[in-house]
């Protein structure tokens, strides 16, 4: 079962928002968790919590909703977990584009709107939890797919890197790839597969990762690269030109 928090600091507010979850056609797919601090999210979050959605008011007393977003996007490395920004004003929308929420919503809020937003976080989720697993030495190693940015195949070697470290294993990246959920992984370079949650800018030939790697798109892949960022602009929200 996912989970969803709800941080705001106006009871009133997340008594609507919890109405609105509880009523949800999908509602037995999550459960709900409450907050009414930014801080308190932000422990729940560097604690290891895993969210499949945070429903973020931006003007809260204690922490800034947009920090919130960028601490769970640069120093906890998740690209996985969606945001969806509420606030009363609407000045805020060119502090988000770092932060990639699903969608902004103003206060008062429109209950089929965000209704709309939790079915849509819901049908980004069927990869969140799925594990990649492969043969290191003796041992089989199981790696959650939101944590790998991408494989490198080097000299019959490849190197799983990830948000925790780097795994090599001697596996094909071929055969690897063919295991992945397309196109949420996409080949780029015959040494290189991506995840596009991990993708922070992109040029005509290389992209950068959300933690400062450079990789080349090779021009064999440029024309196909293209398609699919095209195709994931509306899923994550946007790249960085």
């Amino acid at each position: 079962m996912y989970q969803i928090a709800v941080c705001d600091d106006e009871e009133a507010i997340r008594s609507q928002i919890i109405r609105v979850l509880s009523a949800h056609p999908s509602r037995e797919a999550f459960s709900v968790v409450e907050f009414s601090s930014g801080e308190a999210l932000l422990n729940s979050l560097r604690a290891g919590q895993a969210y499949l959605l945070l429903i973020l008011d931006i003007q809260l007393q204690d922490q800034n909703g947009v920090t919130v977003g960028r601490l769970l996007r640069e120093e906890l490395g998740d690209n996985a977990t969606q945001v969806l920004y509420i606030s009363a004003h609407t000045q805020y929308a060119m502090e988000l584009f770092d932060v990639r929420p699903i969608n902004f919503l103003t206060k008062p809020l429109n209950d089929e709107k965000l209704s709309a937003c939790v079915t849509q976080a819901l049908a980004l989720a069927p990869n969140l939890d799925k594990a990649l697993t492969l043969r290191v030495g003796k041992q089989a190693l199981r790696i959650p797919l939101r944590e790998i940015r991408y494989l490198e195949s080097y000299q019959k070697r490849l190197t799983i890197h990830t948000t925790r470290g780097d795994h090599v294993c001697a596996q094909r990246l071929s055969d690897v790839l063919s295991s992945l959920p397309q196109p949420d992984f996409f080949q780029i370079h015959q040494s290189f597969v991506v995840n596009d949650l991990h993708i922070h800018s992109i040029r005509y030939d290389h992209l950068t990762l959300d933690d400062g790697t450079e990789l080349s798109i090779s021009q064999n892949f440029r024309k196909q690269v293209r398609e699919l960022i095209f195709q994931s602009i509306p899923k994550r929200g946007g790249f960085h030109a």
